[in-house]
């Protein structure tokens, strides 16, 4: 299930920044394998991603555009 969201995301990164992040999105996913859907809790706020990704502009929008997907994704879910 992870690997098909992050195929949505590396789109949207392609569709918005030109190319694509999938380290960006390994990593901010990373705690899926201990937190299971509580992951992210942990890596999905702005702060962290700016302190993580503060030198590389693209880097940062991919995990801005990241986090608000999954927001997006959360709302639609529990409207259901």
């Amino acid at each position: 299930m992870l690997h098909l969201r992050h195929r949505a995301h590396r789109l949207l990164d392609r569709l918005v920044l030109g190319r694509e992040f999938p380290d960006v999105h390994r990593w901010m996913d990373a705690p899926y394998r201990w937190l299971g859907p509580r992951h992210r809790l942990l890596r999905h706020s702005p702060a962290e991603v700016l302190l993580k990704y503060r030198g590389d502009p693209y880097r940062l929008a991919s995990a801005l555009l990241h986090i608000v997907a999954d927001r997006a994704s959360s709302r639609r879910r529990r409207k259901h």
